[in-house]
């Protein structure tokens, strides 16, 4: 049964991020309520199941900073300030520089933590480049998805042709503002520790 469900596990986790993208195309269909309450369940789920799968205890202040990521987009939806100034930039560019900072630091744990508990003690810089780099390329799909909603599914979120590409490069912005941040609290503010993959004990990497 352990080896079935490592053999589902990617097609699984696959599957869950294509489902959470649709659901992130439809949240402005729903209401501030209906965003809340299904954005904590995910993340109670993703928590409990990497705590019972993987050991792993995410601190409660990465899926915090997660949920008020995906409340940044919940609140533009529910004022409509996409499409309207947001001081010196439109609502849309500081909603996608917002949401990939805010979400930044929990790639950065998940990587370093993951690759800690099947032996790479890796420097954290490196670390940081990788966790950037797949950030980075969750964006740009979720951009091919949001294009295929717009093609062949109806949907209104592609209001140009420089669109993606500038959606993309506030993501960026946001990202490396993220993860530079999220590096320099785990380099000079303690937080070097990662989870053994035994038995949950902390060591030094």
């Amino acid at each position: 049964m352990s080896r079935l469900i490592r053999h589902l596990e990617f097609p699984l986790a696959a599957l869950m991020f294509l489902a959470g993208s649709a659901f992130l195309l439809k949240m402005c269909y729903l209401s501030l309520l209906q965003n809340t309450v299904f954005v904590g369940f995910f993340l109670l789920i993703f928590y409990a199941y990497l705590r019972a799968r993987h050991r792993l205890k995410i601190p409660p202040a990465l899926l915090l900073l997660v949920m008020a990521a995906l409340e940044v987009d919940a609140l533009g939806n529910y004022f409509q300030l996409y499409g309207r100034h947001f001081g010196p930039v439109m609502y849309d560019e500081f909603a996608h520089l917002a949401v990939q900072a805010l979400t930044a630091p929990l790639i950065l744990w998940l990587a370093r933590e993951g690759l800690a508990r099947v032996g790479y003690h890796l420097p954290l810089g490196l670390v940081t480049v990788f966790s950037v780099m797949a950030l980075f390329s969750m964006s740009g799909l979720y951009e091919i998805i949001e294009l295929w909603d717009e093609r062949y599914f109806g949907g209104q979120r592609i209001w140009s042709t420089h669109d993606a590409p500038n959606d993309l490069q506030w993501n960026l912005a946001g990202i490396i503002i993220g993860s530079v941040s999220t590096y320099l609290v785990m380099k000079y503010f303690g937080n070097n520790v990662t989870q053994s993959p035994d038995r949950g004990a902390r060591v030094r990497p």
